[in-house]
């Protein structure tokens, strides 16, 4: 039985299995909830895209409780291995400077730097999850190069099956080819599979043009096709699998935002025209410096983002709300037509993480969704759970025995909300249903305390957040230190001296 707070995780069945040190398989995950950070574009829209910044693993998990089964396309530009430090230029209050600190797993994501086994653990999980994101017309895009592009294809081939296979796209470009002693490397590597049998894929959204000389074969009739070569000028050709067509980012591009790893537009443009539909959903869970969601977001496709690095969410957020502003007014006109079926506004969200300490009912509300509480209102409890009330307490601090006495008054103030399963002897009533508090820690007494006074018959128990989540992650309160260092001339008389100078070095932990 899968808990409230986990989501289980169907079991890969294809072959062949790779292989590595530490291997295990998902069998569930567990559910966080998204905490509101900002919003952009259209803030009276009824449906918003959404831009989540933490691990893309909790925010799988957290898509899976509403949107299992109904993504459309997924494209994901994952860390190749490369060894590469890839570190954002920033700009603050004119200065340039380079980097930001990161926790550990952001660290490992954006500088690209993996043991291999780590690597494919990373990457299994994560791919088994988005299987279950896929709907049954759904497409996956994995974008590589030759550092991993043969054991993430047997890592596909095991999680959607040899048979859903569509193609090896091989990206070709003119730049590169470096170095004497061996063949230049000038190609990356896109793997394409499909959920089933049923994908979407529009030929006629993606044709590219005919040599010219085939086209006037045509028209001379030398040469016969089924449609005209009007026709044939009009809807081009197939783009086949190996793309020599399309022009990485340049430093100077119109289109750059400066991000180490940009796409260029085109070719996010084509994938998305092939594998999805207007108004249909696509998911970018390594959004990097937002190209899909950019691409998307003109084409009149819904999107979800996901990033664990702050410059990616930043440099994302920055490029689709100038997308999203030009859309909707450019003096004084819509730049959208009628038939656009994507959403005008998008919401910046943090899973894990929480700031608990902007707003306290948010954090309640966080906490009571991550439990799978049901609330209650007009009542001293928060909600139920398991048959059981849920009392959330205050979570920037730990529970105490104050805490506990005003529950228990609490609890005898309303035991008409108990059901009645025996009557003592001594005239004390046993209930059905028992109180469960949830906390952030607790004194080291309170246990023996609860014990000791609970005289209701209602079992109390408590569960504490930094036990039962371990992997949840609070904001903690600002913590500033503060030292000053004043230096002096020599005195001029026995009771007298003059500073020459003074410093003052301000230490701000925040985290």
């Amino acid at each position: 039985m899968v808990q409230k707070d986990t989501l289980s995780i169907t079991k890969a069945k294809g072959r062949p299995m790779l292989t590595w040190v530490g291997k295990k398989p998902l069998e569930k995950v567990e559910y966080f909830p998204a905490q509101e950070k900002e919003i952009y574009g259209d803030k009276n829209s009824k449906e918003f895209n959404q831009l989540f910044w933490g691990d893309n693993l909790q925010v799988l998990s957290h898509l899976l409780k509403e949107y299992r089964g109904a993504i459309d396309l997924i494209y994901i530009d994952p860390p190749f291995d490369s060894k590469a430090d890839y570190v954002k230029r920033v700009k603050i209050r004119g200065q340039e400077i380079e980097g930001q600190q990161q926790n550990l797993l952001e660290e490992k994501q954006y500088t690209d730097m993996w043991e291999n086994d780590e690597y494919l653990q990373f990457m299994y999980i994560r791919l088994l999850v988005m299987k279950e994101l896929l709907s049954e017309n759904g497409s996956i895009y994995v974008h590589l190069d030759w550092r991993k592009d043969a054991y993430l294809k047997l890592l596909l081939d095991e999680i959607f099956g040899e048979d859903r296979f569509q193609n090896e796209i091989i990206w070709s470009y003119i730049i590169g080819a470096s170095g004497n002693d061996r063949w230049g490397r000038k190609h990356q590597t896109i793997l394409f599979y499909s959920k089933s049998d049923k994908r979407t894929f529009n030929r006629e959204d993606v044709g590219v043009p005919y040599n010219p000389e085939t086209i006037a074969r045509a028209k001379r009739g030398e040469a016969r096709y089924n449609v005209s070569p009007e026709e044939l000028e009009e809807k081009g050709k197939n783009p086949g699998d190996v793309w020599s067509d399309i022009t990485p980012i340049q430093g100077n591009a119109l289109e750059s935002n400066n991000y180490p790893t940009q796409k260029p537009e085109a070719l996010l443009e084509r994938i998305i025209k092939a594998s999805s539909k207007p108004g249909d959903i696509v998911l970018d869970c390594f959004v990097g410096g937002g190209t899909t969601l950019a691409v998307a977001q003109k084409l009149g496709r819904r999107w979800i983002g996901c990033d664990i690095n702050i410059g990616a969410i930043q440099t994302a957020t920055k490029g689709l709300a100038q997308i999203i502003d030009s859309q909707l007014k450019t003096n004084g006109k819509k730049l959208i037509k009628d038939d656009y079926k994507g959403l005008l506004g998008f919401k910046v969200l943090n899973v894990n993480d929480y700031d608990i300490f902007k707003n306290e009912v948010e954090a309640k509300e966080i906490v009571i969704e991550m439990y799978g509480v049901e609330p209650i209102k007009r009542s001293v409890f928060d909600g139920t759970l398991d048959n059981n009330f849920v009392k959330v307490m205050p979570l920037n601090r730990v529970l105490n025995k104050l805490d506990i006495k005003t529950i228990l008054r609490d609890i005898d103030n309303n035991l008409n909300s108990f059901t009645v399963r025996t009557t003592q002897k001594q005239g004390e009533d046993i209930y059905e249903e028992g109180v469960t508090i949830i906390c952030s820690g607790a004194e080291l007494d309170v246990e023996d305390y609860l014990k000791k006074e609970n005289k209701t018959g209602v079992k109390v128990a408590f569960r504490d957040i930094l036990n039962d989540k371990k992997n949840l992650i609070f904001k903690k309160k600002p913590e500033a230190k503060r030292s000053r260092i004043v230096s002096f001339l020599a005195p001029l008389s026995a009771d007298l001296m003059l500073p020459t100078s003074s410093s003052s070095t301000l230490n701000l932990t925040v985290s």
